[in-house]
C-alpha cells in the first residue's frame, strides 16, 4: 500500500469513526472569554420534533479550581438553532457539558479561559451585602457598594420595549439623557411584549411563545447599557387595568408563563447589567404566592443571579431579592407638596427593619408629579437622604404628563459625582459626631457629612488617629470640590463659604472611576 493508499484508508477511517462516535462532534473547543463579557455558542437541532421551547438542555459550567459551578438553560433562536450563553464570574478555566434528552444538543463539551476585563467601566453582576446594593468588580467575592436609583423619562422616550429593535439610536439618547441628570439605570417595560412584539395588552395577541424580536431589542440594550457601565431596571408586567399582564395568556404562572420564565432564564440570565421587578398596582391583580412562584422560577433557572422584586411585597427571603415598596409616609398619604418618604428618619427605619436584603422605593418619585409635587430640592434631598441612611434604592424621572425638564439636573449629577468612589459597604451611621449626618468606616479613617441650610457644621474626629484631609461641596451647584484645612482628630466646627446645603469628605479615599461613559468617548475606544 503505497502513501497515498494509506492517506485515504486512514481519512476513510476518521469519516466512519466521527459516525460510529459522535461524541467527537461534541468537542466545541477552547475559547477565551473576558470577565463580565458573555460568550455565546449556537448547535444545529433540524430533528427537532414539537414545540421548539419547550425542548430542555442543561448546561453546567464548572471553574477548574472546584470552587464554582453554573447551570444554565440554552435557549431557542429560531431557525432550527439552540444557543447557550456564559458569563465568567471567576478568573481562570473552566470547563462545561451539555446534557439533554435531545441527542442533537446532549454531550458537548469545552473550556473557556476568563481573563481580566481591562475596562474599569465595565462591572458584574447586581447583588447585595445585607441591606446594601453591591455590585462584582472582581473574582466574583470582590464587591463595590452601589447606589441603585433608576431613571424614567416617559415625557421623552417610552420606557417601552418597542421601537428598541428600529431605532437603537434612540435607547443611546436615553442613556445619554439618564447620565446627564445623575442616573447609570434606565427603567423598560415590557409587558406583552415578551410574547408578541408590538403588544400591549393580552387581548392584543394570540401568542404562547416568547417573541424572538423582544428577547433581541432586550438583549441589545442590557448590552448596550452595560457597556457604558449602566444598567436596564425592567417591569415584566404592568396591571390588569390594562390588561398588561399574563392573565390572558393562560394565567399567572400558567404554562405560557413558565415558559416565558424559563425563556428568560435562559436569554438573559448569563448577561450583567439588569434587574427586574414584577410591575405595578399588584395588590389589585396578585396574591403572594403568585409573585413567589415567579421569582422562584427564575431563581431556580437562572445560573447568574439577578436582583428581583414585587412592588409593595416581600419576595422570599433565601433568593437574591430585594425588598420593594409601593408607598411613603408610613402608610399615610402625603400633602401635596411632597412626594417621598416623610424624612430621612423614616429611610432608616425601613432599612434597620430588615438587615438581610437591600431596599427598594419602587413607587416613582417623579418631578412635580400631579398631587405629590416632589418639586427640586425635595428630589435633591431625597437623593442625599437616601445614600445617607445606607443606601436606599429609588426610582426618579417623569410620566408623559410630567412638568419637564428638572430645572437644575447638575444638582443630581453633584450626587453621583461626590459618591464615586466614597460610598463604602463597611460604611456605618454616626449621627452622633454631628449636627448634621455622618457615614463613616469603622476605622476612624474616612467620613462624610451631610448638612442642609447652612454655613457651618460641627463635627467630633477624636477618635481618628492623625489630622484629616478634607474637602466641602455645594450640592446645590454642578460638583466641584472646595479644600478645607485639615480637620484636627478632635470636637470642631467647620465653617463653610456660604449658606446652602453642604457635603464634606474627611479622610483618603480611593476615588475609582465607575463609568456612565458618553457616547463619545465610547466610540473613541479601539
Amino acid at each position: 500500500m503505497n502513501t497515498q493508499e494509506m492517506k485515504l484508508v486512514l481519512c476513510v477511517a476518521w469519516f466512519v469513526e466521527l459516525l460510529v462516535f459522535p461524541l467527537y462532534a461534541g468537542e466545541l473547543g477552547p475559547r477565551r472569554a473576558t470577565m463580565w463579557l458573555y460568550e455565546e455558542w449556537s448547535l444545529e437541532n433540524p430533528s427537532c420534533d414539537g414545540n421548539p421551547f419547550d425542548v430542555v438542555a442543561r448546561v453546567t459550567f464548572s471553574h477548574t479550581g472546584g470552587d464554582q459551578a453554573r447551570t444554565t438553560q440554552m435557549f431557542y433562536a429560531g431557525d432550527d438553532t439552540w444557543k447557550f450563553r456564559f458569563t465568567g464570574t471567576r478568573l481562570g478555566e473552566w470547563r462545561f457539558t451539555t446534557v439533554s434528552g435531545d441527542p442533537e444538543l446532549n454531550g458537548h463539551r469545552g473550556t473557556i479561559m476568563v481573563r481580566p476585563n481591562p475596562n474599569p467601566a465595565i462591572k458584574g453582576f447586581l447583588t447585595h451585602k445585607g441591606n446594601r446594593f453591591a455590585i462584582q468588580t472582581g473574582d466574583d467575592a470582590h464587591l463595590e457598594a452601589y447606589r441603585f436609583n433608576v431613571y424614567m423619562n416617559r415625557k421623552q422616550y417610552t420606557g417601552a420595549i418597542i421601537g428598541l429593535p428600529d431605532k437603537p439610536d434612540k435607547f443611546q439618547e436615553y442613556l445619554d439623557d439618564a447620565v446627564r441628570h445623575g442616573f447609570d439605570t434606565v427603567f423598560v417595560h415590557v409587558v406583552n411584549n415578551w410574547f408578541r412584539y408590538g403588544a400591549l395588552k393580552h387581548s392584543e395577541h394570540d401568542s404562547k411563545n416568547p417573541d424572538l424580536k423582544t428577547f433581541e431589542a432586550l438583549e441589545s440594550a442590557i448590552a448596550a447599557a452595560h457597556r457604558r457601565g449602566c444598567r436596564v431596571h425592567l417591569w415584566a408586567w404592568g396591571d390588569e387595568s390594562r390588561k398588561w399582564t399574563p392573565i390572558g395568556v393562560g394565567g399567572i404562572n400558567g404554562p405560557a408563563d413558565r415558559r416565558l420564565q424559563r425563556y428568560i432564564a435562559a436569554r438573559l440570565g448569563p448577561l450583567p447589567g439588569w434587574s427586574m421587578g414584577y410591575g405595578f398596582d399588584l395588590h389589585e391583580w396578585t396574591k403572594g404566592p403568585q409573585l413567589d412562584g415567579w421569582s422562584n422560577s427564575l431563581h431556580e433557572h437562572m445560573g447568574w443571579d439577578h436582583l428581583l422584586c414585587a412592588r409593595g411585597h416581600r419576595l422570599p427571603a433565601r433568593a437574591n431579592n430585594m425588598n420593594s415598596y409601593d408607598g411613603f409616609g408610613r402608610g399615610v398619604q402625603l400633602t401635596t407638596t411632597s412626594h417621598g418618604p416623610r424624612d430621612y428618619r423614616e429611610i432608616v427605619e425601613v432599612l434597620d427593619a430588615d438587615l438581610n436584603r437591600p431596599h427598594f422605593y419602587e413607587e416613582r418619585h417623579s418631578y412635580l408629579r400631579k398631587g405629590f409635587r416632589l418639586d427640586m430640592d425635595g428630589t435633591r434631598r431625597l437623593l442625599w437622604w437616601q445614600t445617607m441612611a445606607g443606601g436606599m434604592g429609588g426610582f426618579y424621572g417623569f410620566y408623559p404628563n410630567s412638568p419637564h425638564p428638572y430645572p437644575h439636573p447638575e444638582q443630581m449629577r453633584c450626587v453621583r459625582d461626590f459618591w464615586r468612589g466614597r460610598f463604602l459597604l463597611d460604611m456605618v451611621r454616626a449621627n452622633g459626631l454631628t449636627d448634621g449626618l455622618c457615614l463613616k468606616t469603622p476605622g476612624n479613617t474616612t467620613y462624610v457629612f451631610y448638612k442642609e441650610d447652612t454655613d457651618t457644621t460641627r463635627v467630633d474626629l477624636s477618635a481618628a488617629a492623625a489630622p484629616l484631609k478634607a474637602i466641602a461641596v455645594d450640592t446645590t451647584k454642578e460638583y466641584r470640590e472646595i479644600v478645607l484645612d485639615s480637620l484636627r482628630p478632635a470636637k470642631q466646627t467647620i465653617k463653610l463659604p456660604a449658606r446652602s446645603d453642604w457635603a464634606v469628605a474627611a479622610g483618603s479615599f480611593r476615588r475609582r472611576f465607575r463609568g456612565h461613559s458618553t457616547r463619545e468617548s465610547e466610540r473613541s475606544r479601539p
